[in-house]
Formats: C-alpha cells, structure tokens, sequence
C-alpha cells in the first residue's frame, strides 16, 4: 500500500469530519484555486480511498452497538437490572 503524504492524510481527516473533499483540500495546505480538482483527484485514488474506508469503518465500529450488545442490554432491562438513565425508577 502507498503510503500516504502528510498533506494526504489531512485532506482524508478533514473529509472524514466535513464531507466536502473540496474543503478538505483548502484546510490541508493545497491551494484554492486547485482544491477542487485536486480534492476530486483524491477521492479517485484507492490508496487514499482506502484509507477513508479504513477510518468510516473503524468510526462506525465504535458508534454502531454490536448484537451482542444490545442482547445483553435488553436482557438486563428485562430482569430489571438495568437502572433508567432518568432516574425515573
């Protein structure tokens, strides 16, 4: 795998946060008057492209409850063990 530039790797951060590949070359360091074209460039690597993928993924990982998880939640709800987050019990 192609290892990413610093200036890469910023424009994959701030599009990962911004979603506008245009943006996210402007915050990297590359010029205006390129940006479109080179964020639009980017995007078309899979180099690069992988990393994004890479990163969502790992974002969505931690975000996304597992169905174990949840099991185990609606498991404790069901035996009453699980305390409401409100303070309402």
């Amino acid at each position: 795998m192609t290892k990413l530039t610093v200036k890469q790797k910023a424009f994959c951060d701030y599009y990962i946060e911004t979603g506008n590949a245009t943006e996210a070359a402007v915050r990297a360091g590359y010029s205006e008057k390129t940006a479109k074209v080179i964020g639009s460039e980017n995007l078309t690597k899979p180099y690069i492209k992988s990393y994004i993928d890479d990163r969502l993924k790992s974002i969505e990982d931690k975000r996304i409850a597992k169905g174990e998880e949840v099991l185990q939640y609606l498991t404790k709800v069901m035996r009453g063990e699980e305390k409401d987050q409100f303070g309402l019990d």
